[in-house]
């Protein structure tokens, strides 16, 4: 009886049928087993699951669902994210509030995202406006739904097609096959013919995969919809406007605003003080 008591968790007991019982929730942690052959003609006595146990383990389970999603959530955001890691950052929860009608609805675009509908995002304004923030925000809250997001430019593009013939396959692949792309400041640089070909190519490979597509640009949007007859970006306008709805983004430049805030601070780290 010693041995059993020194075994035996102290809130547990035995029944009177020498049983063992949880004493926090009553319920039963042993059972008995008849007589069988398998078991060589004898009675056996097996451990089984108090509710307590069972409660246990359906937390045990959450936790380790929990920390296989936060591991694959850093790996795709590491993808998505490759050459900007400070975008990882960017989340609505973040949002300065400065445009809410625009994170409204990309917040609702993230929500309701379902890599399988085609439509996605033409995000158009002003530099500094917040466009790359929110698209970011849209690529994080993505993530978290266990969706893939990819984040490029044209000269992310570029690079990638410009490699040897059979990276440039699984590179093309990797940018069609992710659930949801990102291309940062469309027509902020001058484009050769040839790479005007890979961006087409590849948002062509998008719109043909019915896969969607979140972009951001300077361009206005009137130039957009309305592409002059000997504009290069014709083609990929064109692909553009019939798959993603354009919000538009106006107000000043966050850009300066934290460049103002950049040099107050360092005036304050070096001493520097104002002219009387």
């Amino acid at each position: 009886m010693e041995e059993k008591q020194r075994v035996v968790p102290r809130e547990d007991y035995r029944d009177e049928t020498g049983l063992l019982v949880c004493g926090r929730c009553g319920q039963p942690k042993e059972r008995r087993l008849p007589a069988m052959d398998l078991f060589g003609g004898k009675e056996r006595i097996v451990r089984v699951l108090c509710e307590c146990d069972m409660r246990e383990q359906r937390e045990r389970e959450e936790q380790e669902r929990l920390r296989k999603a936060a591991e694959r959530a850093k790996r795709l955001r590491d993808a998505c994210f490759h050459g900007s890691p400070f975008l990882r950052d960017c989340t609505f929860a973040t949002d300065d509030g400065r445009t809410p009608r625009q994170s409204e609805l990309c917040k609702r675009y993230a929500e309701t995202f379902d890599p399988s509908d085609p439509g996605g995002l033409l995000l158009w304004g002003g530099v500094g406006t917040g466009k790359t923030f929110m698209a970011s925000c849209i690529a994080n809250a993505v993530i978290d739904l266990g969706f893939s997001a990819y984040q490029t430019d044209i000269a992310g593009i570029a690079t990638l097609m410009e490699s040897s013939f059979a990276d440039r396959r699984a590179n093309l692949d990797r940018i069609l096959n992710r659930d949801l792309l990102l291309i940062e400041d469309l027509g902020a640089e001058r484009c050769t013919e040839y790479m005007l070909g890979h961006v087409y190519n590849v948002i062509d490979g998008r719109y043909r995969s019915g896969k969607p597509m979140v972009i951001t640009t300077n361009i206005p949007l009137k130039d957009i919809y309305q592409p002059s007859a000997s504009s290069p970006w014709q083609r990929i306008f064109d692909r553009i406007t019939e798959r993603c709805y354009p919000i538009e983004f106006t107000g000043a430049s966050r850009r300066r605003s934290k460049a103002a805030l950049m040099r107050r601070s360092m005036e304050e780290r070096l001493g520097i003080r104002e002219k009387d």
